[in-house]
């Protein structure tokens, strides 16, 4: 069965994408992605234009196109990423870039809450993506998962399976997860018929598969999608029926501790599939078919649950507040010559992509006016960002003559 008819561009995979709008200069209506929700929102394209008008691309690599004054954003991704955890991430390195900015000359470009927003929703799409893969390992992979036993990758035809030749042109490892899923239950019978063991897929084997059937595949124009939707995947993930199982007798995605890349996370999907299958026969869940586009999207949502800050704690975001010296600048109260803004108006805007547009915007006049008055620029701990946020947020300008809200 032939996918769902996807996208075709003229650039390269989705998993390469921004290189290729380093190379060709992809326009930005192509790909353009707007989600909702706290992560992932905004226009790819429009953040990347941002990333190279901005000058950002001369400090940081994306996948090797840019500088290497600082890390290679495209392959700084160990973990889950949030909002708060960026925030976070920015304000604590705010000195080195400073200093190293100054270094090398380039004054710091101002940035509006919009430009923070689309550079965010590139660096959540950016690590999102797969690396290309490497054609021996997915020879080494075809034979050692036990591929081979049922396809061929010469055009014979001989296997028990499709010849995996003619999916040369599927560039997306979505793709060949949305065909793998279509035909896991005749798969999932052949195998069980010749004794052949479902094969697991790890990390970035589905990648290297690719990459390796690519070299050897057809030559066909090859097949690409648009990047996923978070919020129609939301959409799709009731209406395919996904949401009858996670949370539940499934996993609650939003919690599991599920791979970073589209890539693995596609494999994760694939390794699953024979117990998701018995499920669904048992609970009478139908199992619907999903084109390649759906599945990308379903998979952005997915990734985007992942991505979210947990609810900040209020009482210990105040804790922090005291505790990282943030009331040496910042008043309960409005005050003649204070050092910066009183916290209620703070809290008006204490949002990850405020908190780091006025960080970016401000950070140097803050760290020369902290170190006239001695005090050490503080570093935020993982979720410390978030309960921050949450503590100002809870502020409220107070009636002239009382109290702010959460004092004491």
């Amino acid at each position: 069965m032939n996918p769902t008819r996807p996208h075709r561009s003229c650039g390269g995979t989705i998993s390469l994408i921004i290189h290729v709008a380093v190379l060709t200069c992809v326009t930005g209506g192509v790909f353009a992605q707007t989600n909702s929700g706290d992560t992932r929102s905004g226009d790819i394209m429009r953040g990347w234009r941002i990333f190279r008008e901005k000058q950002c691309v001369t400090c940081h690599a994306i996948w090797d196109q840019g500088g290497h004054i600082g890390p290679d954003l495209g392959r700084s991704r160990t973990e889950h990423l949030s909002p708060g955890k960026l925030a976070g991430t920015m304000w604590n390195h705010i000195p080195k870039m400073l200093s190293r900015m100054k270094a090398t000359g380039h004054a710091p470009p101002t940035l509006t809450r919009d430009d923070m927003a689309q550079l965010f929703a590139l660096l959540f799409f950016v690590r999102s993506l797969d690396e290309p893969g490497n054609p021996i390992r997915g020879r080494e992979l075809l034979q050692s998962r036990g591929c081979a036993s049922c396809h061929s990758v010469d055009t014979s035809g001989s296997g028990i399976g499709p010849d995996l030749a003619k999916w040369g042109s599927y560039a997306n490892p979505i793709i060949w997860s949305q065909m793998m899923w279509e035909h896991a239950p005749l798969m999932d019978a052949a195998m069980k018929q010749n004794d052949v063991a479902w094969p697991k897929l790890e990390g970035s084997d589905l990648v290297h598969i690719i990459a390796y059937v690519r070299s050897v595949g057809a030559s066909a124009e090859k097949v690409y999608l648009h990047p996923g939707s978070a919020s129609r995947g939301r959409e799709l993930f009731t209406k395919k029926g996904c949401a009858q199982c996670h949370p539940g007798v499934g996993p609650d995605l939003a919690t599991a501790d599920l791979p970073v890349s589209v890539g693995a996370l596609a494999s994760r999907m694939w390794n699953h599939s024979p117990d998701m299958a018995k499920l669904m026969s048992e609970r009478g869940v139908e199992r619907r078919p999903i084109a390649a586009q759906e599945l990308a999207d379903i998979l952005s949502y997915v990734l985007a649950l992942q991505n979210r800050d947990d609810k900040g704690n209020v009482a210990h975001g105040e804790r922090v507040f005291m505790q990282k010296g943030c009331g040496s600048c910042h008043e309960r109260e409005e005050i003649a010559d204070a050092m910066g803004p009183v916290v209620t108006k703070l809290g008006q805007d204490a949002t990850p992509i405020d908190m780091a547009t006025a960080l970016w915007n401000h950070g140097e006049t803050m760290l020369q006016r902290m170190s006239e008055a001695g005090i050490t620029w503080p570093v935020f701990d993982d979720g410390e960002m978030v309960d921050l946020l949450a503590y100002l947020q809870s502020l409220k300008p107070s009636p002239k003559g009382s109290a702010p809200a959460g004092s004491k």
